[in-house]
């Protein structure tokens, strides 16, 4: 149902739109409702007796909205009635369109005719409300297999095509030319990978790449046209009211969308847009659907969707009529289903197709019903099952809802593989131009492969394993234990108080012989702390403390930073003890004067502050010239002393004046 109509509705106090989960639960493919595509031309030398379909729509022509258009490898189509049981399990007769596959289908806004993109390089208008098909034009301007197509909104005349040489065409059916309709407008090189390379080189190169090709196109208003391709991770928005055909260069989109992901595989394979014409959603080579906000043109999506397979280019998603749910093919022969408000894994998987999955259609009018196309040459129509269990359930249902339930279901989405091809029919040359009808985009292993290194993946093989199966346990226990050592909060903050209780307490100056011998032969180099008290290697709890920086250098110690000695030269401290130093000399100054005193002088009092610091600091060198006046003070005052007999015990030693004479007096008066 229409989202307009359907809001209007529930302002009238008709309905409320309520989501219908319960009804995606009982999807239900019964075997009335198997149809083995489209017959075969038997006209080309490579005959294939079950060519895949690659495109499906509904139609949009009121009163035809359940009429389903089909088409084809061989370049067929054909018209099929939903509301009316068919033969199934037989082929759709078909007419013959193209002398090429068929990769995508436009319904013509509120007209029962479409346009047909095909790998003969052409796209065609085809009047289908008529028993007998009919051809009404061609376009033929692009260089390479036209892989999509799209009409403008509520517009019958103006639609879009994009092909694999890199170039969006706008055409319009009421143009009147004299030889063969010509684009109104081209957008060349629209995601070209090869802006640096000059003209000359751009040629040669870009006709062997397939980065370049167009892969999907959809209008966003009339003026606003956004396109995707095969491999540069971009999506760009054009402003169609400027003629990109006249200019040269290349072309500047009006707005960019990154790929987010961090794959390799960046292509984009499908673009839908929200019925309010807001959110856009990207399926992506990496196995996500990227939901951007077209509102605001914001380069990093809003949403993202996974848990299915996209391995080619082939798989196309689709949105139901209200926008609410998302659903997509999968390389994995499923089909899977979103609620577009609960990104993430899908809801609902849809199974009984044996091969890929590839496109997929969703009714816009009455009961919920689903197409689904895949390679193994069926289409199935999926339906609201009945609640209740019928007779020969197991016989006539073929294909069923299921519930995912998935644990992790991010273990498909980060398996980096190379894209795969699953088509087993036989490559047909074209009858145009010798070109060969695409069997993949992308070439690599087959699905044999991927699905075994997936398997692997699962079971704990070679296959690099993600942190959630690590965590599960699927490999041995014994090969990931760690053994790290026990953290003591607690105890490591009594370590560090004991250390600084430490370093409060007052030292003396000058220490005895024994604490001269510890003092000296300590190397200032290293990070323990100065005191003695916290040199011990045990704390007072009884658990052993060692720093974890103890063995790392000390840059501002040692002055130097390898990492810095291309840049800056490598510096030097000198490595003195100053206080040892000037400890010695004053020593050695009271060792001369030994013999005139009676008793050893006092040691002068503490400090009562001490600096915090354990690193050196500089200090001005202590002077000859100082000391040798030291040395004469001494003995003038010894020699006086001498004479008067009266030299104190306990007196002490006041500092050297700059004038003898004064002293001199200041010693007679006391």
């Amino acid at each position: 149902m229409n989202i307009a109509s359907a809001i209007q509705r529930r302002e009238e106090g008709f309905e409320l739109i309520r989501d219908y989960d319960i009804a995606l639960y009982r999807l239900k493919c019964y075997n009335d409702n198997v149809y083995r595509g489209i017959t075969p031309n038997v006209n080309v030398p490579d005959f294939n007796p079950d060519p895949p379909v690659f495109a499906c729509r509904f139609s949009s022509t009121p009163g035809y909205e359940e009429v389903l258009a089909l088409a084809n490898e061989d370049g067929k189509i054909a018209l099929q009635d939903t509301r009316v049981k068919g033969k199934f399990d037989e082929p759709l007769e078909g007419s013959q369109a193209h002398c090429n596959a068929i990769f995508d289908i436009a319904w013509m806004p509120g007209e029962l005719k479409l346009v047909t993109a095909s790998g003969d390089h052409s796209a065609r208008l085809l009047d289908v409300s008529r028993p007998k098909i009919e051809q009404i034009a061609c376009f033929h301007a692009h260089t390479r297999s036209v892989k999509t197509a799209v009409f403008r909104q509520e517009d019958k005349a103006v639609f879009a095509t994009g092909a694999r040489d890199g170039s969006i065409m706008i055409w319009d059916i009421r143009a009147n030319h004299t030889d063969q309709p010509k684009p109104d407008n081209c957008i060349g090189n629209a995601h070209s990978i090869f802006g640096n390379l000059s003209n000359l080189k751009r040629k040669t190169v870009a006709q062997a790449s397939r980065a370049q090709s167009i892969t999907g196109l959809t209008f966003q208003d009339d003026f606003t046209l956004i396109s995707c391709a095969a491999g540069d991770g971009l999506i760009k928005v054009w402003d169609l009211r400027k003629n990109y055909t006249v200019h040269k260069k290349e072309p500047m989109a009006k707005h960019l969308m990154n790929y987010a992901g961090h794959s390799s595989r960046n292509g984009f394979s499908s673009l839908l847009i929200c019925p309010a014409r807001i959110t856009l959603y990207a399926s992506c080579m990496d196995n996500v659907i990227y939901a951007y906000n077209i509102s605001s043109y914001n380069r990093k999506p809003v949403a993202e969707y996974y848990g299915h397979q996209n391995h080619t280019y082939y798989i196309k998603t689709c949105l139901s009529p209200d926008g609410r749910y998302l659903a997509s093919g999968s390389s994995d022969e499923l089909a899977y289903i979103w609620h577009t408000g609960r990104p993430g894994a899908p809801m609902v998987k849809l199974t009984g197709h044996t091969e890929e999955v590839t496109c997929i259609a969703w009714c816009n009018v009455g009961e919920t019903k689903i197409v689904t196309c895949s390679d193994d040459s069926y289409h199935r129509i999926w339906k609201v099952g009945f609640e209740h269990k019928i007779e020969n359930e197991e016989i006539r249902i073929l294909g069923r809802a299921e519930v995912v339930v998935d644990r992790f279901p991010l273990e498909n989405m980060k398996l980096e593989t190379t894209p795969t091809s699953s088509r087993t029919s036989i490559s047909r040359a074209s009858m145009s131009h010798e070109e060969t009808t695409p069997t993949s985009d992308n070439p690599g292993p087959s699905n044999e492969k991927v699905i075994h290194a997936d398997r692997q993946t699962r079971s704990g093989g070679t296959v690099k394993r993600s942190f959630i199966q690590m965590m599960v346990g699927s490999r041995s226990e014994e090969k990931f234990k760690c053994i790290l050592s026990p953290i003591y909060e607690n105890h490591e903050m009594l370590a560090k108080r004991t250390h600084m209780d430490g370093n409060r307490g007052a030292r003396r100056l000058f220490s005895s012989n024994t604490e001269i011998a510890g003092t000296s032969s300590r190397n200032y180099d290293s990070d323990e702390p100065s005191t003695s008290q916290s040199t011990s290697t045990s704390r007072n709890d009884g658990i052993p403390f060692s720093s974890p920086t103890s063995n790392l250098p000390n840059f501002v110690v040692d002055g130097t930073a390898p990492h810095l000695l291309e840049i800056s030269p490598q510096k030097y401290k000198e490595n003195v003890d100053w206080l040892t130093k000037i400890r010695k000399e004053r020593y050695e100054t009271q060792k001369k004067t030994a013999s005139c005193s009676s008793r050893t002088q006092v040691t002068p009092g503490r400090r009562l502050k001490r600096s915090q610091s354990t690193e050196p600091q500089k200090v001005t060198k202590t002077t000859k010239s100082y000391a040798l006046s030291l040395l004469d003070f001494f003995n003038k005052a010894a020699n006086k002393a001498g004479k008067k007999n009266s030299c104190s015990e306990n007196s002490s030693i006041s500092m050297p004046s700059s004038n003898p004479d004064t002293e001199q007096c200041q010693e007679e008066e006391r």
